[in-house]
């Protein structure tokens, strides 16, 4: 059987009342007997939204997934709890009585562990990192409470100790930093553990919305992030919330910006080609091998099409790259690493300044600045 492996994938935005499952053109998805996302969003109703950076959509995204013909979900992830503890409980309700299999999260820390079995002897388990600098506001399941698996390597072990005796599983874990190319040191030091259990096949990264290259270890290997499979562009309201415009409000809106940013009025939200390129893999449950093909999304549309030309070459030796720093010893990359997240950091924050002075002007911007700076050193 051919299991395909996607990265994020979110059916709001631009997806709202668009034909569903005829955007994707990739033969690697369509020709799969079984299609496994990363569900980067609750599926809820209800009209209450958490005061953050946010992405959801209504009951109507059930169609697509079922048009799309997706078999499971993984829903550890730090978007779940964007409506509130209530929706993830809404999340499970709609996707069981859709019929399609989730893992990840869940109503309580028993739910949000229980493994989504591919085969009687293959398994998938969900994890999300939390508590770190770059991965807050992320709600952790308990014995009573709904949230995430938390992804940490005595869980993890647990997980795979509670599984039947010969089987083995598949681990999707949403991690790292935003829009870097490098994950942190620990997160490859963790592979690499993880890597050396014979009961772990291979592991699945998501969250930096950009490809990640692959360290391979004990015969195996971890895809450090697969990238954005299905992510459109859409709308955000001040600050940082998605919403969804009727067409008269979609023409007032005077400002489009490349980056998930805080907003001072409404704004087109675009990916950049880069968020644009993911990796789709092909698991075969037979022989355990996994092939990978690269993929991207238009830059006006949600649509999915094979990356060809000088596209595909970059991103080849990108991988390239990417995998042979993995190697380097341990001081030589952590220093690199905080190299790259300290640029990338600093060029992010500068561009969204650059942002803000566009949408507010200089006069109110430069108020805005002095606020700041008054609070931060009062």
């Amino acid at each position: 059987m051919k299991v395909c492996f996607t990265g994020d994938v979110f059916l709001g935005g631009d997806l709202l009342n668009q034909p569903s499952g005829n955007f994707i053109n990739a033969d690697v998805f369509n020709n799969a007997d079984r299609r496994v996302i990363n569900l980067e969003q609750p599926i809820s109703d209800t009209e209450f939204v958490e005061d953050k950076c946010t992405l959801y959509t209504g009951s109507y995204a059930l169609k697509q997934l079922k048009d799309l013909k997706i078999n499971a979900v993984n829903l550890a992830h730090n978007h779940i709890q964007d409506k509130g503890l209530e929706a993830i409980n809404e999340t499970l309700y709609h996707l069981d009585h859709t019929e399609i299999g989730h893992f990840g999260a869940g109503k309580n820390i028993t739910s949000a562990e229980e493994p989504y079995w591919l085969t009687d002897d293959i398994a998938v388990l969900g994890y999300c990192e939390f508590d770190k600098p770059y991965l807050r506001q992320i709600v952790v399941a308990d014995e009573v409470s709904p949230g995430i698996n938390p992804l940490r390597l005595e869980k993890i072990r647990s997980d795979l100790d509670n599984l039947p005796a010969g089987k083995k599983a598949i681990l999707y874990f949403h991690w790292g930093m935003e829009h870097v190319w490098l994950p942190p040191i620990s997160d490859i030091i963790l592979a690499k553990k993880l890597l050396e259990d014979e009961r772990v096949i291979t592991i699945i990264g998501m969250h930096s919305h950009r490809i990640q290259g692959v360290v391979e270890h004990a015969g195996k290997k971890a895809y450090m992030c697969l990238g954005n499979f299905i992510f459109p562009n859409f709308y955000i309201k001040p600050r940082v919330q998605i919403f969804y415009p009727n067409e008269e409000e979609k023409k007032s809106v005077r400002f489009t910006s490349r980056q998930y940013l805080s907003v001072f009025e409404p704004t087109y939200k675009k990916w950049r080609w880069v968020n644009r390129v993911s990796l789709v893999l092909e698991f075969c449950t037979k022989t355990k091998e996994i092939n990978h093909t690269f993929v991207v999304q238009d830059d006006n549309h949600p649509n999915i099409t094979d990356l060809k030309g000088i596209g595909l070459f970059f991103y080849k030796f990108i991988i390239g790259l990417l995998n042979s720093l993995y190697k380097l010893p341990t001081p030589i990359y952590s220093l690199l690493w905080k190299f790259h997240a300290f640029e990338v950091n600093l060029t992010w924050h500068l561009q969204i300044m650059w942002f803000h002075l566009k949408q507010l002007g200089l006069k109110k911007f430069s108020q805005k600045v002095l606020s700041f700076v008054r609070k931060k050193f009062r």
